[in-house]
């Protein structure tokens, strides 16, 4: 019974962490600027090319795919934006000796913060791809039926990112350079590896940046539509493009590899954050 009370304390801990975590990210310029930017996007896309005078056009599915393509780099914004910041903040905004020092699990903290900014950035991608299936019905009457395993592959990828954020955070000292590693080691550096490993001779199916492909490519329409354009361009040039050609996503594969980027990120951001908290509880008890 002692037990039950103990884990119901502890996920009641956890929950008020995360609400004050979403409660100051909600408070912050970084929400509005993200969330500008996504209705921005959003609107682009719908709006666009009907001042440029060709409209939107295909099936729900091709209508659909026009929005796919930024999924990656809306989930990279949000976590550069938040779980970047989520725990070196903490240092930078002199709250640490004060919260990791209070009577709560150093679990319980984290957790908290994860789920403040996993859940955050979850639910603008559920929006995103909810108003996506919207527009695509709206215009053609027919509803999406292949969004759902890309919506996975997305909330995936949030799962990733948000370790990879975090585990960044932890080792930080500050909030400006943690967010601007953090946009760089996804875009850039994991993007450089998966090349060397390519040019090896091995496929780089197990890098991040590789199985977030997965997003876009576990779509139909998007496949075809993208082969479609590279016939066409290696067609203008007189070159083959098979090399550059499309491939449906292995959904399971690639959503077991950012799942496990995300669950070893994860458990070394802990020991990261553990290994802070602990100082920062003897620096409180020195002082």
């Amino acid at each position: 019974m002692f037990a039950n009370a103990d884990r119901t304390g502890d996920f009641m801990q956890t929950v008020t962490v995360a609400g004050n975590e979403m409660l100051k990210f909600f408070r912050s310029r970084k929400f509005l600027m993200f969330g500008a930017l996504v209705v921005a996007l959003l609107a682009l896309t719908t709006l666009l090319p009907y001042a440029i005078g060709s409209g939107i056009s295909g099936s729900a599915g091709d209508v659909f795919s026009n929005y796919i393509g930024y999924s990656s780099f809306i989930v990279l914004l949000g976590a550069t934006l938040f779980a970047s910041y989520t725990i070196v903040s903490e240092f930078e905004e002199r709250t640490a000796l004060v919260l990791f020092t209070r009577p709560i699990r150093r679990s319980t903290i984290f957790l908290g913060k994860f789920a403040a900014c996993f859940v955050l950035t979850a639910a603008v991608m559920v929006v995103y791809y909810m108003v996506a299936v919207a527009v695509a019905f709206a215009v053609t009457g027919d509803l999406v039926t292949s969004f759902l395993p890309s919506l996975a592959m997305c909330l995936a990828y949030v799962f990733a990112t948000t370790g990879v954020a975090m585990l960044i955070s932890s080792v930080m000292s500050r909030g400006g350079a943690s967010a601007v590693m953090t946009f760089i080691t996804i875009l850039l550096l994991v993007s450089v590896v998966s090349s060397v490993i390519s040019v090896a001779g091995t496929d780089p199916w197990f890098m991040l940046d590789s199985a977030s492909n997965a997003i876009s490519n576990s779509v139909p329409e998007y496949v075809s539509g993208s082969n479609e354009m590279m016939g066409e361009i290696g067609s203008g040039l007189g070159v083959s493009m098979d090399g550059a050609l499309v491939e449906p996503a292995d959904c399971l594969r690639s959503g077991a590899v950012m799942l496990v980027w995300g669950a070893a990120t994860l458990m070394l951001s802990y020991l990261a954050f553990s290994r802070t908290v602990s100082y920062t509880h003897l620096r409180a008890h020195e002082t």
